[in-house]
């Protein structure tokens, strides 16, 4: 997929045809912006990201400024179908990766906006007939914003009261949820050195990266790129972030281009 992400723009990019990914459609050239503005920025994001990750920064950035207006045009706007707390949450979302995509820096309060509309979501939630896979994955979402807004204790009640009580055992291969945790409890705490947390997280990583890239997802991946590399001591930028998935590919799956874009990093 990453083969054919990086032909596509380079396709799009020489030729403008209809054809070409992202490159295109992201301009959004005579397209009426009024109905669900939010929602389809969202879905730039979502070029922004595939765009960073084969090496167009240059050409995807310009058009984050339009795409972090339009995300908060939707919000401002109220904008849902179905369920505003779904959508609210995605766009709110959205707009926290966006904004430091864009700027470098994690604006807290974009994070407890979107925290805001997941509490409301919560009300509806029950899990106290345990967990399928759906809400596992919600969990460790949920924890993994938790973070990103620095909100550890509202992170750690949450875990509990999921779980109901469940004692967290740290172990070499950890879940999602348990993942999640165990990386606010580092934040919050001290617990656990960032060699024991990526060896732990690495079998799950490996499969759960290369599914969200594959699947449409990848802005979706950022939740745990973004806070295994807070965790760790170098400073990254957003691009430099956004390569870390490599990082759970093996050579074999990497594309000649995406070798020679890492070495000249």
């Amino acid at each position: 997929m990453m083969s054919r992400i990086y032909e596509d723009i380079i396709k799009t990019k020489d030729t403008y045809s209809e054809d070409g990914f992202a490159y295109l459609y992201i301009q959004r050239l005579n397209e009426n912006i009024e109905k669900f503005i939010g929602n389809k920025a969202n879905a730039d994001l979502t070029s922004i990201v595939y765009g960073y990750s084969v090496g167009f920064k240059e050409l995807y950035s310009p058009f984050l400024p339009r795409i972090i207006d339009w995300l908060r045009q939707g919000i401002l706007n109220k904008e849902y179908f179905n369920d505003i707390r779904t959508h609210q949450l995605t766009l709110s979302n959205a707009l926290a990766f966006a904004h430091w995509i864009y700027t470098g820096n994690n604006d807290i309060l974009l994070w407890k906006k979107a925290i805001y509309w997941r509490d409301q979501l919560l009300q509806d939630v029950d899990y106290s007939k345990g967990f399928d896979s759906e809400s596992k994955e919600n969990l460790a979402l949920d924890i993994l914003r938790y973070i990103q807004a620095k909100e550890y204790d509202r992170a750690i009640k949450h875990y509990e009261w999921a779980t109901r009580g469940e004692v967290f055992q740290f172990s070499s291969h950890l879940n999602n949820y348990n993942l999640a945790y165990a990386y606010c409890l580092h934040f919050a705490e001290g617990q656990f050195s960032v060699e024991e947390l990526e060896k732990a997280g690495r079998a799950f990583l490996k499969r759960q990266l290369k599914e969200l890239y594959l699947m449409g997802r990848p802005t979706e991946m950022l939740y745990w790129l973004k806070t295994m590399c807070d965790a760790r001591d170098k400073e990254y930028t957003p691009e430099e972030v956004i390569y870390t998935f490599y990082e759970f590919l093996e050579d074999k799956d990497k594309p000649d281009f995406i070798k020679e874009l890492l070495e000249n990093r």
